[in-house]
């Protein structure tokens, strides 16, 4: 087809500084991955160069990952760190995904 795209994703990428708040938290690179790629993934956006992906790795692992746009690039982004979410991120996600089971939310 002219003119579309389709099936246009996001690039992930992670620095050495994001790495390293990722071991004070706990999480491991995978686990992001997992996050990012999850079918079950809230999104909340917190301006137009960042957001925050809530999911729940393999394992069952809630998790939060803070996102930046790399260098204003659009679908390009820099992980900054992941933690894993509190009780109350944990029963908001838990919410929103009975909400919504069907589809990712943004």
């Amino acid at each position: 087809m002219r003119g579309t795209l389709a099936g246009v994703g996001s690039r992930f990428s992670f620095t050495d500084e994001a790495l390293a708040n990722l071991r004070v938290y706990d999480v491991t690179a995978g686990e992001v991955w997992e996050a990012l790629h999850s079918s079950r993934r809230v999104i909340r956006h917190l301006g137009d160069d960042v957001m925050v992906v809530y999911a729940t790795t393999a394992r069952g692992r809630r998790v939060a990952v803070l996102l930046a746009e790399a260098d204003g690039t659009d679908n390009d982004w820099d992980v900054l760190s992941a933690r894993e979410l509190s009780d109350v991120e944990a029963k908001r996600y838990d919410e929103a995904v009975r909400r919504f089971p069907e589809t990712r939310r943004r």
